[in-house]
């Protein structure tokens, strides 16, 4: 079998992480969580949810604002305002995935001084778009996922209920991906 990496960014959202942590308990998938840290302060019980569950909860940002937009030291208040609430929760990040990808030159090392390595992805599915349909989504991830391929998708934020379509691309995906003989894993 080969491992396969199922991520989601922009969680956790009470509207639509839990349906997708059934949608993951019903086929026996592993995820991580890529958490925005204001919305992990609002939903506690969606990340421990998540942890109980065998996922890995990770950084995304406090507020979702690229590091572009940002002085160093705001980039630092924003990161440890985040690892505070999610240490409050009982979760330590060890990866960080950047809003949008985008780093600045500090980005790497104040996660690294934070004890988090900066990771992305390998495969988008633009299930954030507006327009973007699940069988469209469902296709993207089957055309681009191969072994060792780390997913990007979103639990949270979207436009026109990005997330919902997201969840339907999914029930799509994911038996089609374990058909083919992937595990999903943690990173």
């Amino acid at each position: 079998m080969t491992n396969i990496f199922l991520t989601f960014d922009d969680g956790p959202s009470p509207e639509y992480t839990l349906s997708l942590l059934a949608l993951l308990r019903e086929y026996k998938v592993k995820a991580t969580f890529f958490v925005v840290g204001e919305f992990a302060k609002q939903n506690p019980e969606i990340i421990r949810a998540e942890f109980e569950e065998g996922h890995e909860i990770c950084l995304h940002a406090n507020r979702h604002i690229s590091s572009w937009l940002m002085t160093r030291k705001a980039f630092e208040k924003d990161m440890d305002t985040a690892l505070e609430t999610l240490e409050a929760i009982g979760v330590r990040p060890r990866l960080y995935r950047p809003p949008w990808g985008m780093t600045r030159k500090f980005s790497r090392s104040v996660a690294f001084r934070r004890g988090m390595k900066l990771i992305k992805w390998d495969v988008m599915a633009d299930d954030w778009r507006a327009t973007t349909t699940p069988k469209t989504i469902c296709k993207k991830i089957m055309d681009r996922t191969t072994a060792g391929s780390i997913i990007c998708l979103h639990d949270g934020r979207g436009r026109n209920h990005a997330p919902e379509r997201t969840i339907e691309a999914l029930r799509l995906a994911i038996p089609q991906l374990l058909a083919k003989g992937y595990t999903f894993e943690t990173l």
